[in-house]
């Protein structure tokens, strides 16, 4: 059995979901449930990034805060679970394995 960062995509983003609304970030809210709610989104922290990097109308207040608590989420799930050879987030198993593996 294999688990990708896809399983865990809207778990992730519902996460960041309610960590904002429980800080009082309504930007990151708002920015987050942009597309719809949370639950309908497909491949949500694939877009999420995507909307980060090609929307020049996100606030850096947003960035800020979305992306170091991303960076942790998946680090940390990257650490627990590696990636498979075939996830297309991460490049693969052999990009992360040399750094999460050791």
């Amino acid at each position: 059995m294999s688990v990708t960062l896809e399983d865990f995509e809207l778990d992730i983003a519902d996460y960041l979901w309610a960590e904002s609304e429980r800080l009082g970030q309504t930007d990151v809210v708002a920015f987050l449930l942009a597309p719809g709610p949370i639950s309908s989104q497909n491949q949500a922290i694939r877009n999420i990034l995507s909307r980060l990097e090609d929307d020049d109308e996100v606030s850096e207040s947003v960035t800020d805060w979305l992306l170091p608590r991303m960076t942790k989420t998946i680090e940390s799930y990257a650490k627990l679970h590696g990636p498979a050879p075939e996830a297309p987030l991460f490049g693969g198993s052999s990009a992360w394995r040399q750094g999460y593996r050791d």
